[in-house]
């Protein structure tokens, strides 16, 4: 199998062009992954609103000219899509070859019938994310991943057809089972056989070997399984992802007919209610976060590089496992995940046959669902990061609407058909929609009924009514996943152990303001095997679910009745504990106090807010900031909150004590204090049976006075890939940070870069992240320089007017 990467140079046009020669206008030239609605505005009237961050959609045609070898004839000839969103039609030659739906899901497109061999051929990608709106999210439009040119013998490995997975392990032995699939394209039955290799992905060392025979029938294809034995073996766990490389070769009697690779690790997984999860037989809860699959200002293209920075910022801030929400992702994002030993859950849809949006995947599910589901799982299915295969997400026929029990029970068994070495899980949430309309009448009078009775509020928009028939309404849905989601249903989780013994269950969303009750949760419970926060990473869409609001005292009520509604332009939900530049919130470091961190952290208030109330949406936290820079707001009163762990904390300011007050488990981690603003030296000491635990020390900022660049990288490659992410500051005349600081800043990238993304994690905005234009926010701003294909120097220069410009130079080798 020749694999060749072609996201080079496209030609790309909004629309679709013309059948007659001339009469379109000229595109322009892009290079993979590519998303068009990114480079656009948003505007109010966007058909889906806060969802999708009020971006539109559109339509979108990419070109390229594939010149084909002649040592490609008699040669079966593909194309790999990693991703396309939406509604694609792929055409060659004037040929329509595919035609695939799902924005999410991998697929490929046989060239061979249409190929001219010698000459060169045209390809025609067209997307369609014109019919909005199609998603809860931003979903971005065009061919947002990677594209390979596949080319093999008539007779040959299947695309993705190498799947490996541990049998057993005795001592220091593994005994791995591979299974591959090989397709036989001609008229002639074949005899072959198939030689296995497995090494170390670190140093290439053969680790095993292993040989089986195989017989194709003509025009089907065949699978064939072998057992090696792995001496010494290294598994992959979340502290040591070591991974092994398997390679196989299709021979007959003289020569090598076809080969393909694939990367995997070997590791032993189990659940039950008495240890929970078990990877390599230890017992581990899931500290997980929920991610949506855009990468921030980038938009939905995928890199490798944006894709491994995020799982890394949650690697090394204690998150061990990841939630694909709510569909496939990139191949680069679980490759990030397997190299940095994280934990996955791989979740399919969030629809399926009954449509959250009017124009969503629901239209496609009833005949498309077995296809996406199958090219879902051969793709990822050797990934050692994937724990579990999730079927859906609040499902609304969980409660057993349009055959949603047969549904349930229909796609637990498609994914085991593929995979039984993993668990089949799919989240449940209360039943605000999922009811007939009997059910649902008595569900929202009931709900009605309780709103009053706690002065407007709801918990997690259920009731008594809700709770007393969802056991029993969900279980035929429940019962055949090995693990059962709980979106916010903690409160069930005591009760499962005398309705459901045998249930295991993991928290598969959680707030952010509850997560110390929900982790106590996780910890009381073993038949409770983690917790999931929604979200972990900031994301484009479902706007202001996280949203602050400051009114008056008087005002409070009314405010709360709208707390949940996001006017343009309002663009991210805000509720996360990475913003949409992978710039660290507040509430992450909380997050690290309550699994274990014993670090100290001040959480200051700005005062200009102090007598008002907040009103937070159902995912926000208060608005806060670790910073003792409010300047303009000398002697105004102000709320100091400090996280730990310890038993209690003392608040110091320009060296006078303000006391110790309590924190610590007790206390929900958190010491409130009460004090005038004045600039100046802010620390807060962590104590423990009166010794020093820890401490944090904040420093007032001056005025604005220079821009201060910090790649975090120190060179690209020059592979049309490669990105550099340079943060850029404000800062005063000792380089503090000016974390108030809002300035409009213009962002140029020269030489052998160009610039891929500059912008911010400000949740309101109109501004655009491709024109490099943008005002800094919380004195921060970040430029993302994507490497061309040729090597050089690149060059980003930052200006703010009042402050000198400032330039970094990148090498592109």
């Amino acid at each position: 199998m020749i694999r060749e990467n072609i996201d080079r140079s496209w030609e790309f046009i909004n629309g679709k062009p013309s059948n007659i020669p001339g009469m379109s206008k000229p595109g322009k030239t892009v290079n993979l992954p590519h998303d068009f609605t990114i480079e656009t505005d948003t505007y109010p009237d966007a058909p889906g609103g806060s969802l999708t961050g009020y971006y539109g959609g559109g339509v979108g045609t990419y070109t390229k000219i594939l010149d084909i070898p002649n040592e490609y004839a008699d040669k079966r000839v593909m194309i790999e899509f990693d991703g396309a969103y939406m509604n694609t039609t792929v055409a060659l030659n004037g040929h329509t070859i595919k035609r695939h739906h799902y924005g999410y899901t991998p697929f490929h497109s046989d060239l061979t019938p249409y190929i001219k061999i010698g000459k060169s051929n045209r390809l025609s990608v067209t997307v369609n994310n014109s019919a909005q709106p199609n998603s809860r999210w931003y979903t971005g439009s065009g061919i947002y991943r990677h594209v390979d040119l596949l080319c093999a013998p008539k007779t040959h490995i299947a695309p993705w057809g190498i799947y490996a997975y541990t049998s057993h392990i005795v001592g220091d032995t593994a005994f791995v089972i591979v299974e591959t699939t090989v397709e036989n394209h001609t008229a002639d039955a074949a005899n072959l056989w198939v030689d296995i290799r497995i090494a170390k992905n670190s140093c290439c060392t053969k680790a095993g070997v292993g040989r089986v025979k195989i017989q194709v029938p003509a025009g089907e294809k065949s699978t064939c399984r072998v057992m090696v034995s792995v001496e010494n073996v290294e598994l992959w766990d979340i502290d040591n992802p070591n991974l092994y490389k398997i390679s196989a070769q299709l021979t007959d009697k003289e020569a090598v007919l076809d080969s393909d690779n694939t990367i995997f690790g070997i590791r032993t997984i189990s659940v039950d209610t008495k240890n929970g999860f078990m990877l390599n037989g230890r017992t581990v809860k899931l500290k997980g976060g929920c991610v949506h699959h855009d990468n921030g200002i980038l938009g939905a293209a995928s890199f490798k590089d944006s894709e491994y920075r995020r799982m890394k910022l949650h690697k090394d801030n204690g998150y061990n496992a990841i939630r694909f929400s709510h569909n496939p992702m990139s191949r680069d994002l679980l490759d990030a995940c397997d190299h940095l030993g994280l934990l996955v859950i791989n979740e399919a849809f969030d629809v399926w046959n009954m449509e959250k949006n009017t124009h969503d995947y629901s239209q496609y599910f009833g005949d498309n669902w077995k296809s996406d589901m199958e090219a879902f799982i051969l793709r990822d299915r050797n990934h050692p990061s994937i724990i579990m295969w999730a079927t859906g997400n609040e499902i609304i026929e969980r409660g057993g609407l349009s055959d949603g029990y047969q549904w349930a029970a229909k796609l637990a068994a498609y994914v085991r058909e593929f995979d039984s070495t993993r668990f089949v899980t799919s989240s449940l949430c209360s039943f605000f929609n999922g009811l007939d309309d009997e059910d649902c009448a008595k569900f929202y009078e009931s709900l009605l009924k309780e709103s009053k009775s706690l002065g407007g509020g709801v918990i997690n928009l259920d009731c008594e009514y809700g709770r007393n028939i969802w056991g029993d309404y969900t279980e035929a849905f429940a019962a055949p996943l090995d693990v059962v989601g709980y979106n916010y249903l903690n409160y069930n989780y005591e009760s499962a152990l005398k309705d459901f013994p045998n249930r295991v269950i993991c928290g598969t969303e959680s707030k952010p303001r509850e997560l110390d009750i929900y982790w106590n949760d996780v910890e009381s419970y073993s038949h409770v095997i983690g917790d999931f926060v929604w979200t972990s990473y900031d994301y484009i869409g479902e706007a202001g679910i996280g949203k602050q609001e400051y009114v008056n005292p008087d005002e409070a009520a009314a405010a709360l009745r709208s707390a949940y509604i996001a006017k343009y332009p309002w663009r991210l939900s805000n509720d996360a504990d990475f913003d949409l530049c992978g710039f660290p919130r507040p509430q992450l470091a909380y997050r690290r106090i309550v699994w274990g961190s014993d670090e100290t952290f001040i959480a200051s208030r700005n005062p200009k807010n102090h007598g008002k109330v907040e009103i937070l949406g159902r995912w926000g936290w208060p608005e806060c900031e670790n910073s003792w820079s409010w300047s303009g707001s000398e002697g105004k009163p102000v709320q100091v909150d400090v996280y730990s762990a310890a038993e209690e904390i003392e608040l110091i300011l320009n060296g006078k004590s303000f006391g110790k007050k309590p924190a610590g488990k007790e206390n929900r981690f958190t010491a409130h204090f009460e004090l005038i603003f004045e600039p100046g030296i802010l620390e807060a000491v962590s104590y423990t049976d009166g010794r020093k635990i820890s401490s944090n020390t904040l420093k007032s900022a001056g005025k604005p006075a220079g821009i201060r660049i910090s790649a975090e990288e120190e060179k690209l490659v020059a592979d049309g890939q490669s990105l550099c992410f340079a943060v850029v500051e404000i800062v005063d005349e000792s380089g503090n940070l000016v974390q108030t600081a809002e300035m409009k800043a213009t962002a140029i990238v020269e030489g052998a870069a160009t610039l891929g993304a500059f912008g911010t994690g400000k949740p309101q905005t109109n501004e655009n992240y491709t024109k490099g234009e943008f005002t800094s926010y919380k004195g921060r701003m970040l430029a993302i320089l994507r490497a061309g294909y040729e090597p050089g120097m690149a060059v980003l220069t930052v200006g703010i007017e009042g402050l000198d410009k400032v330039s970094i130079e990148i090498p592109v080798l």
